[in-house]
Parts: C-alpha cells; structure tokens; sequence
C-alpha cells in the first residue's frame, strides 16, 4: 500500500521530482548542485530556492542505489510509513490503550492527505513526519523544571527540520516555536526559553542566507501570495482563503484541484470518520484547555497550519496545508480516548467508536482501491511522454542532444533521464528558452512550436525534432 507501485502509481515522473533528483546526484557525483555551487545550504531550481534536507537525504541513498526514480520515491514512501508509526506510537502513549493507537496509524495511513504526498520524490513528504515527530517529543519530553536542557535541545532540532525541509516550514516553524509559550509556567519558562535560544541558533545560517541573497527565500510567496498591497485588502484576502482552506465540504469532497497533488473523483482529501472523530476531540480538548497545556497546544497547532496557505492564493493546496491532517489525527485521540473511556452512556459511547473506527477503515480501504486504478492513468500530470521521447533521441547515437526550453524548464527531465540511463551529461547541450539550436541538430524542447523544424515526434508538453 505505502511502498507498492511507486514507479507507475502515478507513473511518470514530474518536473520538481527530476529537479530534485538531478541535484542529489550532482551532489554525490562531485558535491555541486546543477549550477556547480559547491554543498548549497539552498538549491537554486526554476527561480526558487529549494530546501536542503531532502537533497542531501536523496543523495545519501543514491551513494547507495545509484540514480532511480524506485529510490527516490521510496524514500517519500518510508517517510510517510515514519508519519503512520509516529501518530501511533503517540496515541498509544498517550492513553496505553492499543485500539487507539492502531486507529490512529491507520488514519495516518489511509488518509488521502497524508497518503498522497507521499507517492512523490518532493520534501513535503517529509513534513508530516516531523510535525508529528514535534508532538511525539513535545509529548514525551514537555518543556519542565526538572529537564529543561534535554527538552528545549530535542524540540529545538525539529522545529529546524521542519524550518529547512520544506518552504512553509520558514513560516511554521516559527510558528511551532512561538505557541510554546503556552507551556510557559513556573516550573517550565526556562526549557521554553531555551527551546527558543537553540532554536535561534540553529537558524542563523538561513538568516545569513536570506541577508546575502535579498528575497531570495520569499521568492515563492512572491509569486504565489497576495501581500504587498492595502493592509485592509491583505485581511480581507487572508480571510477569504482562510475560510476556503477550513471548508470541511472541499476537504471532503473536492480536496486539492492540482491533479498532481490529488486523485480527483474519488472523494477528497480526508476521511468523513478521521473529521468526525476531529470534531469530538476539539470539543473535548477545549473542555480541558485552561489546566492542561498539552490540549492547547494541539488547538494552536491546528489553527496555525491553516496560516501559510491562506497567504497563498491557491485554493485548498494540501502540500502548503500539510500540518493540518497531522493535527487533525492528534487531536482524535482524545475523542477515542473518551469513547473508550468510563462513565455514562459507555455502551453508546464503544458503539460510536467502532462506528467510527469502521467508517474509516472502510473509507480508507475504498479509496486506496480506487487509488490503485486511478493513479495508474494520470501519468500526462507527470510528463510521462519525456523519457520514451529521449529514447528515441538516444537511439540516433547522435551527440549533443539539444535540450530548450519552453513552456516548462525541461532540460532538467533530460539530464535525470539520462543519469538513470547511465548517460554522461556531456551528451547534452542545454539552450535557455528562445535560443536556437544551429542547423542539423537534434533537439528535444518543450517549445510549444518549433517551427521552421521537422518534428520526429511529440507527446505532452515535450516535441524532439530537427533543426533545418
């Protein structure tokens, strides 16, 4: 289910997925990214810049396996297994009681939220694993008087994993770091402090990154956000989106229009049960809220996940909303833990929880059924007409192959595809978009006209034809 098909479930494989995989293998094949800048703390890619980790983790494997598409989504896949057993363990830690932390794993599992992401060679496959390794450590080792320092180190060094590994994370980091306040007490005020100092630190060289190179870690929100205009009309659009993002109809039904991101037509993004089971457990932690810090601090948690995308203008983009299902899963602890629990109503209450516990397992079995069938024809999303085109290019024997670019930055698909085919980069010879190749060449592009040309064959977005 988690590691099956990865290779034709979708098959193809997308642009962002080859950029990142280019870049692992230029790291192990001589410690550069693709534009030669030796160990980057950031990947420059299709005028953004690219968190690190992943990379690096990518590369790590590939120094193993050697460049596949198999590899590099395998280790999506094992993050997102990492995600199922972290929320497990928590909700088996949190109550000692197995039922709920199996439901609680398979909500992880079976969710299309948390299920997704993670069929792809991206970093926000990763995210969901971290958050929930924040609550894990923020659970197990709570910010108090008696071990602050192993505290505030622990929390600290997530809370930066979750700052570099993802581009929301330079918003939800901060964030996480801030509602630590709410632990703050008399016993605890110096493990939150010093969460915040370590924190700081191991911050510094994204902010030395961020002073040298001016908006360059903004540059996504640039484009895809709203800010810069009337504050009236920046509160205005936030709200706007904020109320698309909290839709319960859209998670349910529709979830993320991107069909890269979400297989339409099934259902949406989150199980009917895991939402209901929500609902109850942000009743009850709102019950205990005033006394227990742990209960507030997951109701601060779900609240600002829903902050970096609803600065975006996109419309329900689950990878910018990837802490929310994280949050969502926590907080039905506390509803299983009470439909499990003692005193009135016990037997309606056990008859509510395996109604429940049903309704997800069975939702989540029927989507990843439909998953299984569906995914295997969406392989146009993930440019899956470029490899077959360079095959044939390669067939030719000819040398340089052309690559220009177009409508998307194509060149990258090029030289991963021929990485993965054991094809030395020399081969090729990259043109930026509107430079032409000089006559006789054999161009692969993703021009959308060649012409003057003689097109050899298309697919896609792609076209591989001669230069007259």
């Amino acid at each position: 289910m988690q590691t099956t098909g990865l290779t034709d479930r979708p098959p193809g494989f997308y642009l962002d997925e080859s950029s990142f995989s280019w870049n692992a293998w230029t790291l192990v094949q001589g410690g550069v990214d693709e534009f030669g800048r030796p160990w980057p703390l950031f990947f420059e890619s299709f005028g953004d810049w690219k968190t690190a980790p992943y990379i690096y983790l990518l590369a790590g494997v590939f120094t193993v396996t050697g460049p596949s598409i198999l590899a590099a989504r395998a280790v999506s896949a094992i993050a997102g297994l990492a995600t199922v057993s972290l929320l497990a363990w928590l909700g088996y830690r949190s109550t000692k009681r197995p039922a709920i932390g199996l439901l609680t794993g398979a909500a992880a599992l079976l969710n299309p939220w948390t299920f997704e992401p993670t069929r792809l060679a991206l970093e926000v496959a990763f995210m969901p694993a971290l958050v929930a390794a924040f609550l894990v450590v923020l659970h197990m080792r709570p910010p108090t008087r008696d071990r602050w320092v192993s505290s505030a180190l622990a929390l600290a060094m997530v809370l930066a994993l979750i700052t570099y590994t993802y581009t929301l994370g330079r918003l939800l980091g901060p964030l996480l770091a801030a509602g630590l306040v709410l632990y703050v007490g008399q016993r605890s005020w110096k493990a939150v402090l010093g969460t915040w100092i370590v924190y700081a630190a191991l911050c510094v060289p994204l902010l030395l990154f961020a002073a040298t190179n001016p908006g360059a870690l903004t540059v996504r929100l640039a484009e895809a956000g709203y800010l810069g205009g009337p504050l009236p009309e920046i509160v205005g659009r936030f709200v706007e989106q904020l109320a698309g993002n909290v839709d319960p109809g859209r998670a349910l039904w529709v979830g993320d229009h991107n069909e890269r991101h979400h297989v339409k037509g099934i259902m949406g993004s989150l199980l009917v049960g895991t939402l209901l089971l929500a609902l109850v457990g942000i009743v009850r932690a709102a019950g205990y809220a005033v006394r227990d810090p742990w209960a507030r601090y997951l109701l601060y948690g779900l609240v600002v996940s829903y902050v970096p995308a609803s600065l975006t203008t996109d419309p329900f983009h689950v990878h910018r909303l990837i802490a929310v299902p994280v949050f969502l899963i926590a907080l039905t602890i506390p509803a299983q833990a009470w439909l499990l629990g003692r005193g009135r109503a016990v037997s309606l209450r056990r008859a509510t929880f395996v109604l429940l516990a049903v309704a997800v397992l069975a939702q989540g079995a029927y989507f990843q059924i439909r998953y299984d069938e569906a995914a295997r024809g969406r392989g146009h999303w993930f440019d899956d007409a470029y490899p077959g085109l360079l095959n044939v290019a390669l067939a030719t024997g000819e040398t340089p192959v052309y690559l220009v670019d177009g409508i998307v930055p194509a060149h990258v698909h090029g030289l991963w595809y021929g990485a993965v085919r054991s094809v030395r980069p020399e081969r090729f010879v990259h043109l930026p978009r509107d430079t032409r190749a000089p006559s006789g060449a054999l161009v692969l592009s993703s021009e959308s006209d060649c012409a003057p040309c003689v097109e050899l064959a298309s697919g896609g977005f792609f076209r591989l034809y001669r230069v007259p």
